[in-house]
């Protein structure tokens, strides 16, 4: 079990399942087995060797002694996910996990969402024993960005206004993450429909959401920072304790590969352009700083610290001897 030391904040990964490998192929365009043998440091953790992206879903935990925060909550178990039917029913141990971690589900008061999609918000809920979705955490608070949650809202829609997201490619108030595989907006408005049902409404009717601005304050020390692109206000978390500073990604950064070409999107982004800026600014602020740089979706070694590498940026696994705390 990987875990980090931040100021006072200790962080640690509790894995949910790796990604099925060849289920993110084509996610990136550019990333092909002859791109990817030009960047030998992402060998082994994040491809194999025929150049297939390796990635996993997890959840951080962070720990400063007064919260105990959730970034992000992966598939859940027993989901509805006709989207994405490999990760519907799932029945994984992450609550075991969770414990082995040293935390029950009555320890975490906090839950962060970097961007509402169906594999970030699974364990948002889950099934009683009479079968009844309920808070997963019942001592926890929702903490998610406005903006975010009404655009999540706003792909449910009603069979009259049902049209065909190519139609709407110019669009800003479309989210088209399901353009690349899943064109049809009745097919994502059920989808969200489902996500809303069996993740998000148990925690509306228990009054535990809690909405804040862009780049909203969580608690000290921790906070939304924008990171437009993948969805329209997808946010990654910042955390800052005692000179130590750490950034959670979400899918700001689907692969590491997009830290050495900054510029490859998803084809899952809302706005691959957006997303390409988001992340060249995080990564030209980060580079070669103290900054624990840490991948919502990074198999193998999940954090490091990005320095440049040419044109591009290499995560590393140990601190730079030469960086100043700043």
């Amino acid at each position: 079990m990987q875990t980090w030391q931040v100021g006072n904040f200790k962080i640690t990964k509790v894995h949910e399942l790796p990604i099925e490998v060849g289920l993110l192929d084509g996610l990136i365009p550019e990333l092909t087995p002859e791109a990817v043998r030009e960047i030998d440091w992402l060998y082994p953790d994040y491809v194999n060797e025929s150049g297939q992206i390796l990635a996993d879903l997890h959840s951080f935990v962070i720990d400063n002694g007064e919260h105990v925060i959730l970034t992000d909550a992966g598939c859940g178990n027993g989901k509805s996910y006709p989207m994405q039917p490999i990760w519907s029913d799932l029945d994984t141990p992450f609550l075991e996990r969770l414990q082995e971690a040293g935390y029950g589900r009555d320890d975490i008061d906090i839950i962060l969402c970097t961007h509402a999609h169906l594999d970030h918000v699974g364990w948002f809920s889950m099934r009683d024993e009479e079968g009844k979705w309920v808070p997963t955490f019942p001592n926890a608070r929702l903490v998610m960005v406005r903006d975010e949650y009404e655009r999540h809202l706003s792909q449910i829609v009603e069979t009259g206004e049902v049209q065909d997201v190519s139609d709407a490619a110019g669009d800003d108030d479309v989210d088209l993450i399901a353009r690349a595989f899943h064109p049809d907006t009745s097919a994502l408005s059920n989808q969200t429909r489902l996500i809303q049902e069996e993740s998000f409404q148990p925690i509306v009717d228990a009054g535990r959401l809690e909405l804040v601005p862009t780049d909203g304050q969580v608690v000290p020390g921790v906070r939304y920072e924008s990171t437009p692109g993948h969805t329209t206000a997808h946010h990654s978390i910042r955390l800052d304790s005692d000179g130590a500073t750490a950034f959670v990604t979400g899918d700001a950064f689907h692969h590491p590969i997009q830290i050495a070409r900054p510029d490859w999107s998803s084809q899952g982004d809302w706005d691959g352009g957006a997303s390409a800026r988001s992340r060249r600014a995080v990564l030209e602020s980060c580079a070669g700083t103290d900054l624990l740089f840490m991948g919502t979706h990074f198999a193998g070694i999940t954090a490091g610290y990005i320095v440049e590498d040419g044109e591009g940026f290499r995560l590393v696994e140990s601190r730079p001897p030469s960086v100043e705390r700043r």
